[in-house]
């Protein structure tokens, strides 16, 4: 910087600073605090306007200039505190504008304003004095801490800023955090397992080749998963020393409802590769495409956004696991089809899944590595893994060495490349006290999961705790997300019927004893920490919430639900979706009697959120064939209009999902009992409510009545039986009419009802889109 651009900027300041004092000898009123910056201001100036003819009258190679130009440096303090200065003038000019008519302006700055600026005024003036004095290394110095403290706090400001727009979008986006799922699988694995994928040809072939597509199939327990963590620390090494690499990883997993969605997985890789890019502005212009988030985006978007992304320079990876536990697993196979035919450069991809039909169909032909994970390549693995548990586990490691080399012998002997049934095996040989058991235990080892399984169950009923773990696994089974230890707990608290209820008296008073009660059919992990297959820890009391509970594997799933099991009729889809919706009833009513409902009161009852959520969407499974138990407890709920009703509107607005919790409906707003009935489909309800007298169309709700509200959720035979009630289908509202609402979302049955009952198809308005919905929890692929 030469003396003229230098003179420039102090000009600048001055003029600005000039302008401020002119603005506080106008304010009307003036204060202590407007005395003393009117002050300091005046003085600063006058250090300013020496520091500018000082400057002016110097060359550029003068020895004073050449340390005192970094008081003019770029982000340095005459810069900094330019800005200081130019944010109040843009507030002085606003507020002129406003108060133009005024004799006599007010005080426009807050306290906190007139600190900073007072700070960053009294910062200067001293680095001035310096100057003008000639202490030019105390100047130096002073300037360069200057300078570095904006360059943190910038960075600071920065990194909130990058993680708030990363936290922004995610949320949008409703993406899952798969990276739980590799934390747990990666906690499960001895260091010593998997080396034979990771150091063989094939790995290394598929990992630095131009373009690649490796699928690893294997067995039920054979430790897929447990591979596909190992794969992807390994690839997160490389990424260490080569910084341009980027990875993308999904993991479906059968016991979360979002992570068996073939759209999630894709937005969550469109994501996470993004980001290692630096692009999250492509997806931030497409937030603000969908009206700053308040649309969903089309996967016309997502999916060329994602091949944009991924074909960029460097090596990328892909790594999915569980392919068999996507729920829409062929539209993902069709996607990663299209990914490889585009043969983008370095691009390698990562599958396992179990060997089934189609899916070996469509990977078969395109994989350039397939490797069955048989039982002859695990079994080394198996071993190290039981030698470990021998040695390390408490319960085992107490037997000699012999009886432990006769453990590993007899386990070996049957593993058959499974983990699972190792794992199974091992947690029913901790449990022998005396050789004699433990001999007996090793001699008549099940031969499958399936027999493993079947043992565990007959175990439990022996115990009699069977009746418990029966609704624990149906829980876990059919939950519409992971459960909390704290849910379980009350979940074991609640009792079945016409006559049963909530009872806080018979909940767990040790949470370790849901361990006790479903073995090992079930995992615990902390959401704070890895997962893992122990038992909980009977101190966990207070904290037993931030724990986890869920299968243990997708095979306990499997077997639970087949056939095969000696409780098959226990777990029927419709048996197990309906006793849920009761749980969560009685667990709502007995909430409702406790007014008011306050946050502590929420926190005490920690189920409370899951059944105001999902109670609706575990009874709309089993509309058809709903017991009178539950029809009666839900008429019971929305006819309530003083409790039950605002009440659970307050724990879950289902009107408006994302603003739930917190605003408390006045009846005087509360839509009727009818449109709520509506919108969540339940047609064996609605005829109970329709026996009420009630107007079929009282206005009110989101939607502005009941057919508009059950068109919106596709709900056929609800709209039926409100057409044959006599509903206006040409009554309009904010997303037009209930034929707009149905055709815009592609339910073609439901507009069919509606045309022949008389809707008037010329109609058009309203601000209905296809696209977005509504924001319900509801498969609008599928009328109801």
């Amino acid at each position: 910087m030469d003396p003229l651009s230098m003179t420039a900027s102090i000009i600048t300041v001055l003029q600005l600073t000039t302008t401020l004092i002119s603005y506080i000898h106008s304010v009307k009123h003036a204060t202590a605090e407007q005395a003393q910056f009117a002050v300091e201001t005046f003085n600063l100036c006058s250090l300013l306007t020496s520091l500018r003819y000082q400057v002016e009258a110097v060359r550029s190679d003068d020895p004073w200039f050449i340390q005192v130009r970094m008081l003019g440096i770029h982000n340095g303090p005459l810069d900094q505190f330019k800005d200081v200065l130019e944010r109040m003038v843009e507030k002085i000019s606003s507020s002129r504008k406003r108060d133009q008519i005024k004799s006599a302006l007010t005080w426009k700055f807050t306290k906190s304003e007139v600190e900073t600026a007072l700070e960053r005024m009294e910062r200067l003036k001293s680095l001035i004095n310096c100057s003008l004095s000639g202490d030019l290394l105390t100047l130096s110095q002073a300037t360069h801490e200057d300078v570095v403290a904006l360059r943190e706090q910038t960075e600071r400001i920065q990194s909130h800023a990058d993680q708030e727009l990363k936290n922004r979008l995610s949320r949008w986006l409703g993406l899952p955090d798969p990276s739980t799922n590799y934390h747990a699988a990666l906690e499960k694995r001895h260091l010593e397992t998997g080396l034979w994928l990771l150091n063989g040809q094939q790995f290394e072939g598929w990992k630095s080749s131009g373009s690649s597509l490796m699928w690893l199939h294997g067995n039920p327990g054979c430790g897929k998963t447990v591979l596909s963590a190992a794969s992807l620390y390994e690839i997160t090494r490389v990424k260490e020393i080569q910084p341009d690499t980027m990875v993308g990883f999904f993991y479906f997993d059968f016991s979360e409802t979002e992570k068996q969605s073939s759209k999630k997985a894709i937005r969550s890789l469109l994501f996470q590769l993004a980001d290692q890019q630096g692009r999250l502005q492509t997806l931030e212009q497409l937030y603000q495409k969908c009206g700053d988030g308040q649309q969903q985006p089309g996967e016309d978007a997502i999916r060329p956004l994602l091949k944009d992304t991924i074909a960029c320079t460097g090596h990328k990876y892909i790594i999915i696991d569980a392919l068999d536990e996507c729920a829409d697993r062929e539209d993902f196979m069709t996607f990663i089809g299209n990914l490889v035919d585009s043969q983008m450069e370095c691009l390698h991809i990562m599958i396992t899944s179990r060997r089934e039909k189609d899916i070996e169909d469509q990977l078969g032909p395109i994989a350039d590595y397939k490797i069955n994970i048989q039982s002859a390549i695990v079994n080394e693995d198996i071993r190290v893994y039981v030698h470990d548990r021998l040695a390390t586990d408490s319960k085992l490691r107490k037997w000699s060495e012999d009886v432990r080399a006769t453990i590993i012998t007899a386990l070996m002997e049957k593993a058959g490349g499974m983990f699972r049934w190792v794992y199974c095996q091992l947690e029913s040989i901790r449990r022998c006290i005396k050789l004699s058991a433990l001999k007996q235990a090793l001699s008549t080892l099940p031969k499958t999961l399936d027999e493993t399984y079947d043992r565990i169950l007959r175990g439990i009923e022996s115990s009699g705790q069977l009746q418990d773990a029966i609704t624990a696994l149906r829980w876990l089974c059919f939950s519409g997300r992971a459960l909390q230890l704290s849910e379980i707990i009350d979940i074991l608290a609640i009792t079945s019927g016409e006559s049963g209820g909530f009872c806080p008296d018979e909940r767990l008073a040790d949470p370790a004893d849901i361990m006790v009660i479903c073995s090992s059919l079930i995992s615990c992990s902390d959401k704070d920490e890895e997962a893992c297959e122990t038992p909980i820890q009977s101190e966990v009391d207070e904290e037993a919430g931030e724990i986890e509970i869920r299968l243990a594997h997708f095979s306990v799933k499997e077997y639970l639900l087949s056939d095969r099991c000696f409780l098959a009729k226990d777990f029927q889809m419709s048996t197990c979706q309906m006793a849920i919706a009761e749980d969560c009833l009685h667990y709502l009513l007995y909430l409702f009697q406790s007014l008011p409902l306050t946050k502590d009161l929420i926190d005490q009852h920690p189920l409370s959120q899951y059944a105001a959520q999902y109670w609706w969407q575990h009874a709309q499974a089993t509309d058809s064939t709903l017991n009178p138990t539950v029809i009666n407890l839900t008429q019971k709920m929305l006819t309530n209009r003083d409790a039950g009703l605002p009440l659970w509107i307050q724990l879950y607005n289902i009107d408006y999902p994302r603003h739930s919790r917190g605003v408390l409906l006045t009846i005087e707003n509360m839509a009727p009992p009818l449109y709520y009935t509506a919108l969540i489909g339940l047609s064996q309800v609605v005829e109970k409510v329709m026996l009420q007298s009630v107007d079929v169309n009282a206005q009110g709700g989101r939607h502005g009545n009941a057919l508009q509200a059950a068109s919106a959720g596709g709900h056929k035979k609800v709209v039926q039986i409100l057409v044959d009630a006599g509903a206006d289908v040409n009554a309009g509202g904010y997303y037009g009419n209930a034929l707009e609402i149905a055709s815009g979302n592609g339910y073609e049955k439901v507009v069919q009802i509606l045309v022949n009952a008389g809707a008037d198809v010329s109609v058009e308005g309203g601000n209905h889109d296809r696209r977005t919905g509504h924001g319900l929890s509801m498969d609008r692929t599928t009328e109801k």
